[in-house]
């Protein structure tokens, strides 16, 4: 069988014939008019760009700028950044980018490190502060936003231009480093123009695309957002900072700029999938999404499909020492990718991946990658040895030129020859997509005056990785006060999000650390890093981990990400709005810690109106309909429904809470909390019921009485909570097939409704040729089953169109129920009933909320998420209420309330029962990690 594997005694060639910005000039002239830069502030053409970029170089010679000298730009996300990059590319000097968001310390760090000439400052930054601390006192330039100003700014005059050679360094990038301090990268022209080359006519790259800026501004990838574009006369469009934190802004703003070539890290990509996806956001204009920094996964990959359905996504593979991306695999949307490699090397690279005797492995061994090729970066700032250790000949050519970078990562062959990414073989992780040394975050610890000796680790308990730090302390000192201190000299993607104390770090028998002996960190611990949140956020975190039963929740998790749902969603959104007032569209879906960054300053008195949700207050209507019409409040109780009313709004709730992490985690196991919640108190309670005053029914402890006759089992007491369970039991099966969810989720509006209509044909066909359900009164699945599912539908339905059509759907699914009981082959009598379910779900559909006293509506929400209680215990109350005096009115009143007390007190009673349980699971290890206050 041929060797796919690459031949690393191949003769890869080197050309180096123009520096970064050759090709930038060839566009300004071909296009003077085209535009180039699309900012917040600031729009740019392609002459005015080459003038300013021209006018600052001009600026630095006439200053005294030397081809030996550094520029430290330091900058916000802006047109500035472009600015300056090129300016000083084209006066030959080598900068590098601090980014405005890093602590004072860091960018303090990186200008005594280069010791620049000149600091140009672009956009929001400042630094005074920086610079008051330094020796020498470089040249600050501050850089104008909007292209008038800067063309003012630096008017051209006849300076001349030095001739650029591509061998010099034309940039440095930091990175974490070993030694507790930024480690610079250095790297030539001819690099980056290598890679463009490739990259564009590879995946046919053209003037009308247009790029965002989106990669950290202290990285390499900032190099290709900004130089790709650039080179071939296409646009680069820059965000503000804000929006790039925001992923409803993040995924609105990629849709109104058209754009089409995003460079991005999967943390990104998930950003920009969970602000697109709640708002049926097409990102259709996007033609390649160019993944880097950490893993791709499979299931990110299936998510951004749906939301940019016309995207090509390509993994790419490298490191800032290599400098750009040196492998790359095109995802292959009919492959099996449960595993997407990091693919082959690109034109004049390769990776190697081989074994501690220095041989290629074979298919399945492991060994560690080098990246082989005549572009790598030229070693790291005046750390020779480092860069001897690093950049090495190749052991198969041993020629002094054909030079090899050892990345640290672990691969192997695949079939193909393409290498598949196994983890790291030293102490770099990646956290966020930035890759960092473990050392410098302790270095940055062990300054702190009280700590003694720490190790930090990545713990991946959680599908984040989150770092860890174990410290020894000579006296005690909090959380909190570690991270300000860390955070003042470190980003914030190298804060440890979890502290755990200890006496003393363990030792091996040979003294050096043994990092398997530490104190292991499991996922609730990971959650327990609760030390960074506000006030705010630490009330809203104990609301709602009462309202869900759990011990603890992660804030960095939404509340549908917490497992949320239609029983729950009523209390913890009452709890939300007391805490931070009006509640933002969509809150479900946004982190708790962001949910609390939204406080409005003003709160809602227990008096004025706020917006309840009209499914809230169809469940309270339906509720309230159906014990007034068991407990005879009227002589003669004509209205009908209300019981379809709840499958619709518990459709809703389906879809709103369940559906989404039903399909992020590739199962159905989440409808199981919600099975258990409703099934276990219904079972002791008709347990409890049917011992005191009855016989046990088997049918009704299983919840399957609704298929038995009367005479078998009793009335049906219970047959709402029966049928909505099998109904859930059905779904979760449908659901848990993998192409059922992808058929669903890849256009959920319109495959739910056909589903709807689907199983109303279905149900008349059972009811014609399988088993007529008259005798049970329709009290099962196949009769509801559609109702429910179109409550799913209604949920996706955004559009007036949409709402349109779900309208009609409704009234023949549901009118058309109707019209078979009365015409149908029983003709069953319900005329002068009024059969509320199809105006109420029309409501539902057309009628987002309705204001309503803030204190009827805390009584009304109350009600709302006691429904099952209410439903349950109804009937117990009304004879407690007879006790009394027998007055209809007083039962009703008494059954509601009853009812809500009760589930007041299971709730409590649950909790308390969890609580306990967990203490006593955790009793081993709950000392070595810090609590919360």
């Amino acid at each position: 069988m041929h060797d796919l594997r690459p031949d690393p005694t191949l003769s890869l060639k080197y050309c180096a014939e123009r520096p970064i910005f050759m090709d930038f000039l060839q566009q300004a002239k071909r296009s003077p008019d085209a535009i180039a830069v699309i900012a917040q502030d600031a729009t740019c053409s392609y002459r005015q760009l080459e003038a300013i970029s021209r006018g600052i170089a001009s600026s630095l010679i006439r200053e005294g700028a030397k081809q030996s000298d550094r520029v430290v730009i330091v900058s916000s996300r802006c047109a500035g950044l472009v600015y300056a990059m090129l300016g000083a590319s084209r006066a030959g000097l080598m900068f590098t980018v601090a980014d405005v968001a890093y602590p004072p310390a860091r960018i303090g760090q990186i200008i005594r490190t280069l010791e620049p000439s000149f600091v140009l400052v672009c956009g929001e930054a400042t630094v005074e502060l920086e610079l008051e601390r330094l020796a020498s006192n470089p040249r600050v330039v501050q850089i104008p936003e909007r292209p008038a100003d800067a063309l003012q700014a630096f008017a051209c005059d006849q300076t001349s231009l030095p001739e650029v050679d591509p061998a010099v360094p034309a940039y440095i990038t930091f990175t974490s480093g070993s030694t507790g301090e930024p480690k610079g990268i250095v790297t030539h022209h001819a690099p980056l123009v290598h890679f463009i080359e490739w990259h564009t006519q590879c995946h046919s790259l053209s003037q009308d695309d247009r790029f965002s800026l989106l990669s950290g501004l202290g990285h390499d990838p900032v190099y290709r957002d900004v130089f790709t574009p650039l080179s071939i006369g296409a646009k680069v469009v820059v965000p503000a900072q804000s929006i790039v934190i925001d992923p409803f802004a993040l995924a609105a703003w990629i849709q109104e700029n058209e754009i089409s070539i995003i460079h991005l890290t999967p943390p990104l990509g998930k950003l920009i999938e969970t602000g697109a996806k709640p708002r049926r956001l097409e990102l259709g204009a996007l033609r390649y999404l160019f993944w880097g920094g950490e893993a791709l996964s499979h299931t990110l990959y299936k998510q951004i499909r749906v939301v940019a359905p016309n995207a090509v996504s390509v993994n790419f593979y490298g490191t800032t020492e290599t400098p750009q991306a040196m492998a790359y695999h095109p995802v292959d949307p009919d492959a099996d990718n449960v595993k997407i490699p990091l693919g082959k090397g690109i034109e004049g690279a390769q990776l190697l991946v081989v074994n501690k005797s220095n041989q290629l492995v074979s298919e399945g061994e492991a060994g560690e990658i080098l990246i082989r090729s005549p572009y790598l970066s030229l070693g790291y700032w005046n750390d020779t040895s480092q860069t001897r250790e690093k950049f090495v000949v190749n052991p198969f050519t041993n020629a002094e030129h054909d030079i090899c970078y050892k990345t640290g990562d672990l691969g192997t062959y695949l079939i193909d020859g393409s290498v598949s990414f196994l983890g790291r073989g030293d102490s770099q992780v990646k956290i966020r997509g930035h890759r960092i040394e473990l050392t410098e975050i302790e270095g940055a610890l062990s300054r702190h005056p009280r700590i003694k000796q720490c190790v930090v680790l990545a713990n991946h308990a959680t599908s984040l990785a989150r770092l860890v730090a174990y410290c020894v302390a000579t006296t005690p000192v909090s959380s909190s006060e570690l991270r300000d201190h860390v955070g003042k000299e470190l980003p914030d993607y190298m804060v440890p999000a979890l502290f755990v104390f200890l006496d003393a770090i363990p030792l091996t028998p040979n003294g050096k650390i043994d990092r398997r002996a530490l104190p292991s960190i499991d996922k609730d611990a990971s959650m327990n890093s609760s030390q960074d949140l506000s006030p705010l956020a630490l009330l809203l975190v104990a609301a709602w981990s009462e309202i869900l039963e759990v011990p603890r929740i992660d804030a960095n998790l939404s509340f549908v990400e917490l497992g949320g749902d239609s029983l729950s969603f009523v209390q913890a959104s009452m709890a939300l709005e007391a805490l931070i007032g009006h509640l933002p569209d969509q809150w479900e879906m946004i982190p708790v810690r962001q949910l609390c960054e939204l406080s409005h300053k003003t709160r809602s008195s227990r008096f004025s109106l706020r917006a309840m949700e009209v499914p809230v207050l169809l469940r309270v209507m339906s509720i309230l309909l159906i014990v007034i019409g068991h407990l005879d409040l009227f002589s003669k109780f004509l209205i009908a429904g209300e019981t379809k009313v709840l499958f619709i709004v518990s459709g809703i709730s389906l879809a709103r809470f369940q559906l989404q992490a039903i399909n992020e985690r590739g199962n159905a196991r989440t409808l199981l909390k919600s099975i258990v919640s409703i099934a276990t108190p219904t079972i002791l309670y008709a347990l409890l019921v049917q011992i005191v005053f009855g016989r046990v029914h088997w049918q009704t402890v299983l919840l399957v009485s609704n298929w038995f006759p009367e005479s078998v089992v009793g009335t049906f007491t219970y047959w709402y909570v029966e049928v909505l369970l099998q109904m859930i039991l059905i779904i979760g099966f449908a659901l848990s097939f993998e192409r059922v969810r992808t058929l669903i989720m890849s256009n959920p509006f319109q495959h739910l409704v056909i589903a709807a209509c689907v199983l109303a044909v279905a149900d008349i066909l059972i009811d014609a040729y399988v088993f007529d359900a008259e005798a049970l009164y329709e009290r099962v699945p196949q009769h509801y089953l559609a109702i429910m599912v179109l409550g799913m539908a209604i949920h996706y339905a955004n559009s007036t169109f949409q709402k349109w059509v779900v309208s009609a759907v409704t009234v023949i699914v549901l009118g058309g129920q109707d019209l078979l009981l009365v015409y149908g082959p029983h003709e069953l009598d319900i005329r002068g009933y009024t059969d509320i379910a199809v105006p109420a779900v029309l409501a539902v559909i057309w009628i987002k909320s309705i204001p309503v006293p803030g204190m009827i509506a805390r009584g009304l929400a109350s009600i709302a998420s006691s429904t099952l209680y209410i439903y349950l215990t109804h009937f117990q109350f009304q004879s407690l209420a007879r006790h009394i005096v027998d007055v209809p009115a007083l039962a009703v009143v008494v059954a509601i309330v009853g009812g809500v007390g009760v589930g007041y007190a299971w709730n409590k009673v649950v909790r308390i029962v969890l609580m306990r349980w967990y203490r006593g699971r955790k009793k081993t290890s709950v000392d070595t990690v810090e609590r919360v206050a």
